[in-house]
């Protein structure tokens, strides 16, 4: 059955949860999907934390989710993908849930990456994740970053490129890029990257310099 919603602004956020084995159900993040394709419903990416508007809406509506699986035995992590929506002029955000997948996803690596290199912890009262510093941590991830002119580098070109253009994750400014499925790089043109840092404006300006360096720094010979 589906329904189709009629709405001037709307978004797709996501939460993400854990369901303990004693039926405990656990917040662990919310995001926003970046969605794109001929139809717009292609899955290219997401940012963290999902907009502060709504993302007290998808953490509650994710969590009552939640106890209905937890009581039919479900354990383990598992995500919840959303349809936000309202009409200019209403302040108040409706939210129908669109899927239910009992499983890792895109959305899982980059968050784990985030606590493997912060040690940080998210406060579910605000849903935002704080760094042992204090710092509230946003990141944009893709595994869908693709193009003919990054054939034929190498991992290693690609550490270079990282590491010449002080790309790299740093631990004082708490902020940098992580590139992961460089395995596919030489042959496909296509890999993955999350890029962190201290604020969603610091976040996209480090996204699109990482765009900008790949490009010019493949652009030889086209």
């Amino acid at each position: 059955m589906e329904e189709y919603i009629e709405a001037q602004e709307k978004a797709s956020p996501s939460a993400q949860m854990r369901i303990s084995p004693t039926g405990e159900v656990v917040i662990i993040s919310t995001h926003d999907q970046i969605l794109g394709g001929l139809s717009g419903q292609v899955f290219l990416g997401c940012s963290f934390p999902a907009q502060d508007e709504y993302r007290r809406l998808v953490q509650d509506t994710g969590v009552k989710i939640g106890h209905v699986l937890a009581g039919y035995g479900v354990v383990s992590r598992f995500s919840v993908d959303f349809l936000v929506y309202r009409n200019h002029g209403e302040k108040e955000w409706r939210i129908s849930a669109l899927e239910i997948n009992l499983r890792m996803g895109g959305t899982t690596h980059p968050y784990l990456a985030l606590q493997f290199l912060t040690g940080g912890t998210l406060d579910p009262d605000t849903g935002l994740f704080l760094s042992p510093s204090g710092h509230a941590k946003y990141y944009r991830a893709t595994d869908n970053l693709k193009s003919d002119a990054y054939r034929g580098l190498l991992p290693e070109d690609l550490i270079e490129i990282l590491t010449y253009n002080k790309l790299h994750y740093n631990h004082v400014s708490e902020s940098g890029v992580l590139f992961h499925l460089i395995g596919a790089l030489s042959e496909f043109g296509k890999l993955g990257l999350t890029a962190i840092a201290n604020s969603r404006e610091e976040v996209d300006e480090l996204y699109l310099r990482t765009l900008n360096i790949l490009d010019s720094e493949t652009a030889y010979g086209r």
